[in-house]
């Protein structure tokens, strides 16, 4: 079973330097590793080709555990996994980050010549008891970032515009599915399920407005993780599994810390849940020797399982 909640979310990029500008120098995350994996083992996780090669570099906020795991594979890819700005295919979605001064950083941002999908929108969610504002950024790699503030007072101590990260959404074709494959099967606890009040999501996400939006919240039992956010939208989408993979760019996997991975190997095969990939054993500069599997997980989400 997962021990704690998502441990790393993995983002390929064309350039860390380029990438490394925003989430290290605006939005003011810690580098924590720089590192060169070994070829035969990302070979092997990712099945990629025999030449490839990679450079790494994690970042941390200092209120979490989670990590973003910024990746520039060799040979590049040229690919986006979202190329349009209005993409709602099943796979991962976003990060999202809770800000204090949403309104100052859009228009700063905007400034600068970045592209959101629509202008920071206010709302009342029925699953939180005060209003909030969101925005969606079109990132680095065209990566999906959430600017999301609550519109109430909160100390949040001496941290800058970017508190932390609060969540991590991915599209799923059932909400219903991802709850079996995270909670049921690899034991994470369920926040809620409930669908969406109409007009604010829909504009969010620039969708049609009568597109019914049901969601699911889960997370781990370790606090200092963020949430995952599984989004089911009554449209037709299809799954972006066969893109969402290095070296294409953007958001392609998220990591979790089992106890046990054999045992939990046995309980995937009778789920009938893919493997990708696995066991392989891997040399990490934080964790130290690990063995890890790759799976498919709801909406084609690449997953990675793995035991220190």
């Amino acid at each position: 079973m997962v021990t704690e909640g998502i441990d790393r979310i993995f983002i390929s990029v064309s350039s860390l330097e380029d990438s490394l500008a925003f989430y290290r120098d605006w939005v003011g995350m810690e580098v924590v590793a720089d590192e060169i994996p070994e070829p035969d083992e990302i070979k092997q996780l990712w099945n990629l080709p025999g030449k490839s090669e990679a450079r790494a570099v994690l970042l941390k906020n200092e209120l979490q555990s989670t990590l973003l795991e910024l990746i520039e594979f060799t040979p590049r890819s040229g690919r986006k996994i979202r190329e349009e700005v209005g993409s709602i295919d099943q796979g991962l979605y976003d990060v999202a980050f809770l800000v204090r001064d949403i309104e100052g950083i859009y228009q700063e941002l905007t400034g600068k010549g970045y592209t959101f999908v629509s202008p920071p929108i206010g709302y009342q969610p029925n699953w939180v008891p005060h209003q909030v504002k969101e925005v969606i950024l079109i990132g680095p790699d065209g990566v999906r970032i959430v600017h999301f503030q609550r519109m109430k007072e909160e100390d949040y101590g001496s941290q800058g515009n970017y508190v932390k990260l609060n969540h991590s959404a991915q599209i799923v074709s059932t909400t219903d599915g991802a709850v079996k494959f995270y909670c049921d099967i690899l034991g994470l606890d369920l926040l809620g399920q409930m669908t969406a009040p109409k007009g604010a999501v829909q504009d969010i996400l620039a969708i049609p407005q009568d597109t019914e939006v049901n969601l699911a919240f889960v997370t781990g039992k370790d606090a200092d993780t963020l949430q995952m956010e599984c989004i089911q939208l009554s449209l037709d989408n299809k799954s972006l599994a066969q893109i969402a993979r290095p070296p294409n760019l953007g958001l392609f996997m998220i990591s979790f810390k089992v106890d046990n991975l054999s045992s939990l190997i046995e309980t995937l095969k009778r789920n009938e849940v893919a493997i990708l990939s696995g066991p392989v054993e891997l040399h990490t500069r934080l964790h130290g020797k690990i063995r890890a599997i790759t799976v498919e997980g709801p909406g084609g989400t690449m997953v990675e399982l793995f035991e220190q």
